[in-house]
């Protein structure tokens, strides 16, 4: 049996991460917003900007191919992440980010177990994984989930420096 991917959701504690509904994208665009303000060195620079896309564009965002999920904790909104369809076979996980105040907490891997949990009930054989060279936090998170180092590209990042990106892949099947 397949299991449904909209009714996906981790809990730990006072946490709890779910999928956003598409009606909620304005949740999804404020978090992001707010990551991008608040962490411009984990984001790469992307065409057009974000600041300056359309409500109509943040919904599509919200979509599949891509699923956005939202991490909770009681009823508030702290943390969001996204996994992307590549094809039928792949997808890539991004977007993530966490409120400064929540960190440390080993929450990142709620955000693994959600978007792999989808993977797997979208039967995808992989999933590809990114980060700036110097985070070394999301070094840790994905090598804890077995993800294996594939290559280095450079990059440019939204604050305004350039420094290589490293790429990983996990095989799920």
């Amino acid at each position: 049996m397949q299991m449904e991917e909209r009714n996906l959701s981790v809990k730990s504690g006072i946490y709890v991460i779910r999928q956003l509904e598409e009606s909620e994208f304005l949740l999804y665009k404020d978090m992001r917003l707010e990551a991008l303000k608040v962490e411009p060195a984990m984001f790469r620079v992307t065409v057009p900007p974000e600041t300056e896309i359309t409500d109509n564009e943040w919904q599509e965002r919200i979509k599949e191919p891509r699923a956005v999920f939202g991490l909770y904790a009681e009823d508030v909104l702290i943390g969001i992440t996204s996994i992307i369809l590549l094809d039928h076979e792949e997808a890539y996980l991004g977007q993530s980010y966490i409120k400064k105040v929540h960190r440390g907490k080993g929450l990142s891997s709620l955000f693994y177990k959600i978007r792999m949990d989808w993977a797997l009930a979208k039967r995808l054989k992989r999933i590809r994984v990114s980060h700036r060279e110097s985070n070394l936090a999301s070094k840790a998170a994905n090598q804890k989930f077995g993800f294996r180092y594939t290559h280095t590209e450079p990059c440019k990042w939204q604050d305004g420096h350039s420094e290589d990106v490293l790429y990983y892949v996990l095989d799920l099947i």
